[in-house]
């Protein structure tokens, strides 16, 4: 008996190590202490037939041999990032990329773990090496389907769906940039015109708010405000939701 990763997910990791700049690859097949737990990071071949990673009708087809789940370590920043993106996903009715996933785990805030059970379309938590890595499980079909990661690997990289409910920046109001504006405390604060650019438009609606260029702890904290108020993901990350609704959303 044997676990293998294949190519194809092999070539995964080294593109989301290559997309995101801090990523660094911290395993697809399991050691010891997965091989003595199971899931997807062991071969079904090396398991019972009881581990629930070899439950699922998709999960009994595909090479016995293939482990079928990658590892991800990334700083603070990145954590917060990709579990984001991960998560906007899974909950987004209009947006099935994640389709081909079992699960994933990871962090928004750097002390608890986030997890979404992609199966079964609801809220899952592992141990707190997820703090600093993010797991990514497939289907045990999908370990050689280069289709499944690319469409994964699109989430991963902040690329909107195709069709989504991503909202599309109407005449009047600048595009989303494309990036999220994450504050992690004690990590390098992000700046840039299209941090500017937000805070301009938040000050103009009458919040209190810096306009530096920098996403600091106020500028979090108006977010986080901001989408509580709106009912949006409270999260205190602007991505193309938050962003539009800068522009869009009625001013109260």
């Amino acid at each position: 008996m044997a676990t293998i990763a294949t190519t194809t997910m092999q070539k995964f990791a080294r593109d989301w190590e290559s997309a995101i700049e801090s990523a660094e690859f911290s395993g697809i097949v399991g050691d010891r202490a997965h091989a003595r737990s199971g899931g997807y990071h062991i071969s079904r071949e090396d398991q019972p037939g009881s581990n629930y990673s070899v439950q699922l009708p998709e999960d009994k087809l595909g090479d016995s041999r293939w482990a079928s789940a990658v590892d991800m370590s990334m700083n603070a920043a990145d954590m917060a990032l990709v579990t984001g993106r991960l998560l906007a996903s899974a909950k987004d009715p209009n947006d099935s990329r994640l389709d081909f996933t079992r699960e994933f785990y990871g962090t928004t805030n750097g002390h608890d773990v986030t997890g979404w059970d992609t199966y079964y379309n609801r809220p899952s938590s592992s141990d707190s090496s997820h703090l600093w890595h993010v797991h990514v499980s497939f289907l045990r079909k999908h370990a050689d389907n280069p289709a499944a990661m690319s469409a994964v690997l699109s989430v991963i990289t902040g690329q909107p769906a195709p069709g989504g409910s991503t909202p599309t920046p109407q005449p009047g109001y600048p595009a989303w940039p494309g990036r999220e504006f994450v504050y992690t405390p004690g990590r390098p604060q992000m700046n840039g015109g299209d941090v500017r650019t937000w805070q301009q438009r938040m000050s103009a609606r009458g919040w209190s708010i810096g306009v530096d260029g920098w996403y600091g702890p106020q500028s979090a904290n108006v977010a986080r405000q901001f989408q509580q108020e709106k009912g949006l993901v409270t999260d205190g990350i602007v991505g193309p939701q938050t962003w539009a609704a800068a522009w869009t959303a009625p001013i109260t």
